[in-house]
Parts: C-alpha cells; sequence; structure tokens
C-alpha cells in the first residue's frame, strides 16, 4: 500500500465494484483511519457522542499472548481501561457499580466455540469476576456459561455447580444437541419467526447477563460477534434459524424481550481474531489483533467488529465480506429492530491505548 494512501482510501479503492443489496461497498461508511485525536491513551477524552451508540475498543501497546496464553495481568488492565471508558467515570468499581449491584444473579455467557485457538475468554472472565466479587456480587450468584459443555472445558473452565465458588456449567450438561431440550425453558418465546425454547439458566438462574463474544468470521451469517453469540447460543434448536445467512433470525430472537432486557453489557474478546473459514477456527486464518471491546450496544459492536475483519480479509488479499453469499446483513437487520445502530456516522468507536 503506498504510504501516501489512507486504509480508507485503499479499502474504497478495492471494493469499489463489489455489491450489497444493490448498494456498491465504496457507499458503505467505513472505520475512519486513527487519527491522533481518535486516540484516547491514558490521559482520557470525553464521549460527546450518544453513549448507546459509544464503542470502546482498547487496545494493548503490547502482545496480549505470551507463549499460548494471554496475560491476566494485561487482560485485568485493559477489562478495567475498558469499562471506565464505557461508563466515563475514573475507577474502576464505581464503573461496575453503574451496571450491577451486589445482590445480582449474573450469568457470564461465553462464546466457546474455537476457544482452542482464539484464547482468552478463560482470562476475561476472570477478570470480570473479580471486579464483580470487588463491588460485593457473591461468586456462587456469578455463572460462566455457555450452550454446550465442552465449549466450557476448551476454555479452561472446570465445571462447578456447587454452592461455593463461581459456578461453571452448560445448558446441556454435557449430553450434547440431543438434550438442549431438558436445559430449556418449558415456555416457548415467540421469536415472529417461529417459537423458541431458551436455556433455563438464562430464564430461571440469572438476573443478568454479560455477552462474552469472539471476533470472527462466519461462514453462514458473515460474521459472529455479540449478536450471534446470544440468538444462536441460548436456544434449544439453534439450526432451525440458518436459513438466509440467519436473517432476519438473528435480530429477531435478540429481539425477544427476556433475552433483550437481561443483557447489561456486551464483550468482544477479540485477543486474537478469525478473519476467514468460521465460525471453527483455523490456526492459518486466525491473527493477534490484541484488542477488547465494550459496549451496551451490540449492533454497535458488530459493525465495528465486521469492519476490523472486513479490513484484515483485504489486507489478506481474500474477497469482501460483501461479495460472498453468506452476507452479514443480520447487522442492518438489527438496527432495523431497533437493537442499535449501525450507521457509523452515529457509533462514537474510542479507541483506548493501553
Amino acid at each position: 500500500m503506498s504510504k501516501d494512501k489512507t486504509r480508507r482510501e485503499f479499502i474504497k479503492e478495492t471494493c469499489t465494484n463489489t455489491l450489497l443489496g444493490g448498494v456498491f461497498l465504496s457507499q458503505v461508511p467505513l472505520l475512519p483511519d486513527l487519527l491522533l485525536d481518535d486516540i484516547e491513551t491514558d490521559s482520557g477524552l470525553t464521549n460527546t457522542l450518544n453513549p448507546q451508540s459509544l464503542v470502546v475498543d482498547v487496545k494493548s501497546r503490547k502482545d496480549v499472548v505470551e507463549g499460548l496464553t494471554p496475560n491476566i495481568s494485561l487482560v485485568k488492565q485493559m477489562v478495567s481501561t475498558g469499562i471506565t471508558s464505557l461508563t466515563g467515570t475514573k475507577n474502576p468499581a464505581d464503573a461496575w457499580k453503574t451496571l450491577f449491584s451486589p445482590e445480582e444473579r449474573i450469568g457470564i455467557k461465553i462464546n466457546g466455540l474455537g476457544s482452542h485457538l482464539l484464547a482468552g475468554n478463560y482470562q476475561v472472565c476472570w477478570a470480570i469476576v473479580d471486579a464483580l466479587k470487588g463491588i460485593g456480587v457473591n461468586e456462587n450468584n456469578i455463572i460462566i456459561w455457555d450452550q454446550y459443555q465442552h465449549f466450557l472445558l476448551s476454555s479452561g473452565f472446570k465445571l462447578n455447580m456447587s454452592f461455593k465458588g463461581v459456578r461453571a456449567y452448560a445448558t446441556d450438561r454435557g449430553g450434547g444437541t440431543k438434550v438442549l431440550d431438558s436445559g430449556s425453558s418449558h415456555k416457548e418465546y415467540d421469536s415472529g419467526y417461529g417459537a423458541v425454547r431458551l436455556s433455563r439458566i438464562w430464564t430461571e438462574e440469572v438476573d443478568s447477563i454479560i455477552n462474552l463474544c469472539l471476533l470472527k468470521d462466519h461462514n453462514i451469517a458473515g460474521v459472529s460477534i455479540a449478536l450471534k453469540n446470544i440468538s444462536h447460543g441460548v436456544i434449544s434448536h439453534p439450526d432451525n434459524f440458518h436459513d438466509n445467512s440467519c436473517d432476519p433470525y438473528i435480530a429477531a430472537i435478540n429481539s425477544i424481550p427476556v433475552v433483550k432486557d437481561k443483557i447489561k453489557l456486551h464483550i468482544c474478546n477479540g485477543i486474537l481474531g478469525l478473519y476467514n473459514g468460521g465460525p471453527m477456527p483455523k490456526k492459518q486464518y486466525v491473527w493477534i489483533n490484541n484488542g477488547i471491546m465494550l459496549s451496551n450496544d451490540p449492533v454497535a459492536m458488530d459493525t465495528i467488529g465486521m469492519n476490523i475483519i472486513e479490513e484484515k480479509r483485504i489486507e489478506r488479499n481474500l474477497p469482501s465480506l460483501f461479495n460472498r453469499q453468506n452476507l452479514p446483513k443480520h447487522i442492518e437487520t438489527a438496527n432495523k429492530y431497533g437493537l442499535g445502530v449501525n450507521d457509523l456516522n452515529l457509533i462514537n468507536h474510542k479507541v483506548v491505548l493501553v
């Protein structure tokens, strides 16, 4: 790439003839180039845009992964910096108190698919747990969970369903797809495109949810970040909702009131990202991103994440996300459902260096 050409110009020039829904990609707003004023270091910049459209993108100056394991001290620093930047507070404890109370039962819904290569779930979870315990949350009221037990185990967690310590278990309790129904609600919830049954962890065992997602390409939905970790990770028959690039099902399931209303925070583990071949990662398509993102707006988070993956694909001379059959159109649909915003002009993408 010419030194006189910005990333923005390069992406637009490369994708001029790529068509998405009748609109040329060159007409789609792209991430702004990171000028000095876009980057917050330790000095602190205030958010002047709609806080519901704020995506805090914490980037580490150093590699987070040392050997095969993320540096837990650095991860804790990134989480603390991210939560204070998101909430506009100076103290991490005060930041967590704006979102959670000590009496709450809090679920941390991970995405463990491919976590053997996309490391960091374990470290980010324990950074969150330590922060919640620091504001008085009983550790036994914290549940780290996923749809399938082997996702939890591959992320490094030990199962715990006892009355002591942080709990960790899955909807399927280790039985796989065939027993998701037994771990799901008796009540069916109307998605608008078919009834769904939700994990009983979601409906009965927690008061609020932290959505801990990954930064991934997806061979059906285009990308799998915040929205898809919820829509297809909390229901008993996710395979019924994969047609048409999972659209409008991702948005529809996220819009069910008991789903939407329990989520208080979205955190994307982007320490390592997957730019091709997802959702199950292959090592050659994993890159070191050294970042995590935090937001209250899953649509804004998915929009920023989608653009990060798109830029990496262009850098590696792969087809645009918008020039494949599996278009990430669920993000625009989620905007139409009122789940958040996908207009980059309305998103404050706040990059913070630590």
